[in-house]
């Protein structure tokens, strides 16, 4: 066999591997969707602890609006959480932490899901929106 099919052959392998390996299941869809979104606290699909933080971290453009977290999948009897949300500016990282006295003690077990509600600082009449879900245990 040539150098040169040797070299298409481990092109291919590493193309395949690269496809197979990227277990893009579309979980974090909803996050990636928006470019103003750099991050959220738990990932999607994380298993965490019941004292967990909720956080979305965003482009330095960005402010938070509203941050709701709902303890099921079906979004409905959800906390609005945005007057306990803590802004850490230099990273522009909005966070609630659950605890005695907080709104939300303690996540539910199971499915929680968060949905988060920003704007662009120079245009804040459009709004825009991030949901993921993790689970607790």
């Amino acid at each position: 066999m040539s150098i040169a099919a040797l070299a298409l052959f481990g092109i291919l392998g590493l193309v395949v591997a690269a496809l197979v390996g990227s277990g893009d299941d579309g979980a974090d869809e909803a996050v990636t969707a928006s470019p103003a979104v750099d991050r959220v606290i738990p990932s999607p699909g994380d298993e965490v602890l019941q004292q967990q933080r909720v956080a979305v971290v965003l482009d330095a453009r960005y402010r938070l609006s509203s941050l709701v977290v709902y303890q099921s999948e079906q979004l409905t009897g959800g906390v609005d959480v945005t007057a306990q949300v803590d802004h850490i500016e230099g990273l522009n990282r909005f966070e609630f932490v659950p605890g005695e006295g907080r709104l939300i003690e303690a996540l539910s077990p199971d499915t929680n899901c968060a949905v988060a509600t920003f704007v662009l600082i120079a245009r804040p009449e459009e709004a825009d929106t991030a949901r993921w879900c993790f689970e607790v245990s």
